[in-house]
């Protein structure tokens, strides 16, 4: 195993497949997917896992080469984004005419689009890209953070208090100036990645028990119907926690069981290959047929189209560009693809 390298987990691909269909389920409004956002939340703390198992495993090796780590991951992620916005810029004169375009694009390229929602109300078209924004300030501190903590005496009290501290602290948020700035926000929604580094740093072998209750908690959560925007408290704190705690649950017990369940079947690690595309087209899908189709016409078009483009990318843009990557930076472990969504 190379220092910027780890065996590949098909359970967590699955894991990513789901989390990705949950989320385009919901911004189609499909019934029963009224709680679809913990897709995000799942995403987060597969997120928060990868990364962390990958930079420790390096600092086993000798230390965080932080200039390649950077590179590595812009090469991954920043691609295919690239491909989208030059494609929204393209066609939203026709499309989105209405749209500040060039904002958008400077907002989303910028990854700063978190704190731009929370604060403006923009068009959702490239507005989904706020996940993004919250992943890539983690890759930018984290590098420069984890080797500190794992110095310390006590490296996961440490992160148990951050967790605590941040979960209240969107708890504060949401009370004093509402949902959409304790939802979108880095410093409000780093709890779901700070979960995903503890499961990397002190992995745990989960009871069945616990994942048939992490399991049914997701699966409550999931249907229950959207909370109103101006509804501050339940969806930006309780469902949030609830979901983070779940799905650190079934990422630890997915890392302790890479094969040999349902979620490595082939098919599932498949999508979840593609799962970073199909995040990135679904939403320009659902914005450019409108929102008065049924559900079901919605998902079925948006799926269809964002499935072509992630293929797309992935075979065309993704691969060569991670080969290149490869051969210029050093090897990145397909596992650790991180999905924004």
């Amino acid at each position: 195993m190379t220092p910027s390298s780890l065996p590949y987990n098909p359970a967590l691909d699955g894991l990513r497949a789901l989390s990705i269909l949950v989320v385009i389920a919901f911004h189609c409004f499909v019934p029963g997917f009224g709680g679809g956002h913990l897709g995000v939340d799942l995403f987060f703390v597969l997120s928060g896992y990868l990364i962390t198992a990958l930079l420790a495993a390096e600092i086993r090796h000798g230390g965080i080469a932080v200039g390649r780590f950077y590179m590595r991951r812009l090469m991954r992620l920043y691609p295919p984004l690239l491909a989208l916005v030059l494609a929204y810029l393209l066609l939203a004169p026709w499309l989105f005419p209405n749209e500040p375009r060039w904002l958008m694009a400077g907002l989303t390229l910028t990854y700063v689009m978190d704190y731009a929602i929370a604060f403006n109300v923009l068009p959702p078209t490239l507005g989904v890209t706020w996940s993004l924004g919250v992943e890539e300030k983690f890759y930018l501190l984290w590098p420069l953070l984890l080797p500190a903590l794992l110095r310390a005496r006590r490296p996961m009290l440490w992160l148990l208090g951050a967790f605590v501290a941040v979960t209240a602290w969107r708890y504060a948020v949401a009370w004093q100036w509402g949902w959409g700035q304790a939802y979108f926000r880095f410093d409000t929604r780093v709890t779901g990645i700070v979960l995903g580094a503890i499961a990397a740093l002190r992995p745990t072998v989960m009871p069945r028990w616990l994942v048939l209750v992490a399991c049914a908690s997701l699966l409550i959560n999931l249907v229950m119907p959207s909370l109103p925007f101006h509804w501050q408290f339940p969806g930006a704190t309780w469902r949030v926690t609830a979901a983070e705690l779940a799905a650190f649950v079934l990422v630890s017990h997915a890392a302790a069981h890479p094969t040999g369940t349902w979620l490595s079947s082939p098919p599932l690690a498949w999508l979840g290959r593609l799962s970073y595309g199909l995040f990135l087209w679904h939403f320009a899908a659902i914005s450019a047929l409108g929102r008065s189709h049924s559900p079901w016409v919605l998902l079925g078009a948006s799926l269809t189209f964002s499935l072509v483009m992630a293929a797309v990318c992935h075979y065309l843009i993704e691969r060569p560009v991670g080969r290149w990557s490869r051969r210029r930076f050093g090897p990145l472990n397909p596992s650790s693809k991180v999905l924004s969504p």
